[in-house]
Order: C-alpha cells, then sequence, then structure tokens
C-alpha cells in the first residue's frame, strides 16, 4: 500500500494538519501495527506522523524500525540519520544503523557505526556494549 493510498484509507487525505490529540493516536495505531508485526501498516502511519511533526523524537525511532523490520534498510538508514542528529548521543540509533549496513553488505560503514554506538555508549550500558561487540564481530568476519 502505498503513502498516499494509506492516507485515503485512514481518511486524512487534504486534511490540515493532526492536532496533538490526533497525532497521539495515530501514534498509538503506528506502534500497536508495529507490535502485531504489520510493519509496511507502522511505517505508513509513523510517515504520516513525521510529516505532521518532524522534530518529534519517537516519530522518527518508529518510521527507522518498522522500515528495518520490513527490510527496507536504505529507507531504515535514512530515518536513522535523522534520529542520530534529533537524539544526539544515543547509542542505540547508532547501532540499529550499523544493523542496516551489515544488511545491505556495506561493511565499512557498519564498522563506522558501530564505532559511533560504542562512542556514545554510558558505562553501565553493558547489554548494548554485548551487542556492539558480538555486530563487530560479525563485520569484521565478513
Amino acid at each position: 500500500m502505498s503513502f498516499i493510498n494509506g492516507l485515503k484509507e485512514l481518511g486524512f487525505e487534504g486534511k490540515p494538519p493532526l492536532s496533538a490529540r490526533e497525532r497521539e493516536m495515530v501514534y498509538a495505531a503506528a506502534y500497536g501495527m508495529y507490535e502485531v508485526g504489520d510493519y509496511e501498516k507502522s511505517a505508513n502511519l509513523f510517515e504520516l506522523l513525521v510529516l505532521n511533526d518532524p522534530h518529534e523524537l519517537r516519530f522518527w525511532q518508529g518510521l527507522a524500525s518498522s522500515r528495518q523490520m520490513n527490510r527496507q534498510y536504505q529507507s531504515a538508514l535514512h530515518a536513522w540519520s535523522i534520529v542520530c542528529l534529533l537524539g544526539g548521543h544515543q547509542p542505540q540509533s547508532h547501532f540499529h544503523a550499523a544493523e542496516c549496513y551489515l544488511s545491505i553488505g556495506d561493511l565499512e560503514q557498519a564498522g563506522k557505526a558501530l564505532n559511533c554506538a560504542k562512542f556514545h555508549l554510558k558505562k553501565n550500558s553493558s547489554d548494548l556494549s554485548n551487542k556492539i561487540e558480538e555486530l563487530r564481530k560479525v563485520v569484521s568476519n565478513g
């Protein structure tokens, strides 16, 4: 389903920007779609949210995650880059970007993203640190 068709199906075509309450309702629907594994619909809804409020970090995170789970790695990378810009020093966004790079076979960029993730890692984040090191091994052996 295309984004425009999704808007038509949801009844948003030609309407003014969403109110804060409407954005929260769409966010809940998008999150729900993501949770049940309907990544295409969740991405469409998160895209609508991003268009309505491009400065809201969680909308970009939802869009990036939905696209990544739907194996749209290049599109996910674009969204993860916005998350990195808006979110500042969050190692998770760099880690997920590294996963995307690895999925498209770009080992060099995957390694750079892992370096950024490691750089922004807080000392008490052993779980993410372990994941970074595991992915680094995959990149090194690739």
